[in-house]
């Protein structure tokens, strides 16, 4: 059974974002299967782990909002 590890606080400025990508690149060079889903409307872990927001066709908003499948966004 996978695990789910939440990081999250209201506070700005925090390293929330820095934290997560961080977590996520640590496991997967232990060969982990991650996946790390950025909520953030402003897409910094997106970017941060150098994808272009742009090339994005569908987003998480798109699978909340406008009823498209988590499997076409992924």
């Amino acid at each position: 059974m996978g695990k789910t590890v939440s990081i999250f606080n209201q506070k700005g400025g925090v390293g929330k974002t820095t934290t997560c990508i961080n977590f996520a690149a640590a496991l997967g060079m232990k060969k982990k299967k991650t996946l790390l889903v950025d909520i953030d409307p402003q897409g910094n872990s997106t970017s941060g782990v150098g994808i272009d927001k742009s090339d994005i066709e569908a987003s998480t908003y798109d699978m909340l909002i406008n009823d498209v499948a988590a499997k076409d966004i992924l």
